[in-house]
């Protein structure tokens, strides 16, 4: 009787991320698939279910790894500090080739607009986690009395949130690092008492 493969599903998790955010979804075909992670067809089935299935699972570990990283900058940053740190660590302080990767989630929310709409609103909720954060952050610079006073948090969150979108698609088409630089200094600039 042959023995189970093992498969390394963190390793495998990655590198179907590496190509789902490189290609989407869709043109994301199944033979590249399995080449990318490795695995015959009869192991990715038992071990992943389908491809829709696989993507969650791979949107699931993104969002793990990004609230990891969102903590990491809530260890030692608050307020609009914060913010900044995010979106240096996110935008800025990335290497040339990921940051033309863009977002993976804003690459897939926009993939996956009229295409499917129970995962195209599956993944706008999970970007639109960032909104609660940022809140907090801009609740934090409005006691600080760091954020401009004629700004409400919402208005701040919904100004910020539809920049971010910007950012991330203006990423794909080749923003590099000084220019990413400045347009993040700007968005602080621009709700900043400062």
């Amino acid at each position: 009787m042959a023995r189970p493969v093992q498969i390394d599903r963190s390793k495998a998790l990655r590198a179907a991320r590496d190509i789902f955010w490189r290609q989407g979804f869709a043109t994301t075909s199944m033979s590249q698939l399995l080449k990318a992670m490795d695995i015959g067809s009869g192991s990715f089935y038992a071990a992943f279910g389908s491809k829709p299935e696989l993507f969650a699972q791979v949107i699931d570990k993104y969002q793990t790894w990004s609230a990891a990283q969102w903590e990491r900058i809530r260890s030692s940053h608050q307020g609009l500090d914060a913010i900044s740190e995010f979106l240096n660590t996110t935008v800025v302080d990335v290497s040339d080739k990921n940051r033309r990767k863009g977002c993976l989630l804003v690459n897939s929310i926009l993939e996956m607009e009229g295409v499917d709409t129970e995962l195209h609103q599956q993944l706008v909720d999970r970007f639109n986690s960032l909104e609660q954060r940022l809140s907090v952050c801009l609740q934090e610079a409005q006691v600080s009395g760091t954020l401009r006073e004629d700004l409400s948090v919402a208005e701040g969150v919904g100004y910020l949130m539809t920049n971010i979108y910007g950012l991330r698609v203006a990423s794909r088409t080749g923003l590099g690092t000084a220019e990413a630089r400045q347009r993040a200094q700007l968005l602080i600039r621009m709700i900043s008492t400062n």
